[in-house]
């Protein structure tokens, strides 16, 4: 179970990796096997069902994303924890688009499933 705590550091940490550094330095926080779900991810590549896996492909699909919005940054606005789970609330894209983020991670913090959904 994640404390409320180490659930601020890594949300702080997810937020300030993509809007202070490349799309490499922000999959560090990634496992090799990471899932994401995003629906994004499902209007940008609909093929994929909104579920892209691997960190070689999530370095292709954050590029795009930066290319396609350079605007994107990432705004903390609250966290909550659950088990082995961390939901950022955040807003994106010049706070204009609010989010939602469950991040899972395992034992050594790095997130191994992102789920997002844009409301």
């Amino acid at each position: 179970m994640i404390s409320q705590e180490t659930a601020l550091v890594i949300a702080q940490r997810w937020i300030d990796l993509w809007n202070d550094k490349s799309v490499e330095e922000y999959l560090t926080q990634y496992r090799d096997d990471v899932v994401l779900v995003s629906s994004l991810a499902l209007r940008l590549f609909p093929d994929s069902k909104g579920t892209m896996t691997d960190k070689k492909v999530l370095l292709n699909y954050w590029s795009l994303v930066r290319q396609k919005f350079p605007n994107y940054r990432f705004t903390l606005n609250a966290v909550s924890t659950f088990e082995n789970k961390v939901v950022i609330y955040y807003s994106a894209l010049d706070n204009s688009t609010k989010a939602i983020c469950i991040l899972t991670v395992d034992n050594q913090g790095m997130i191994y499933r992102v789920e997002v959904s844009y409301v």
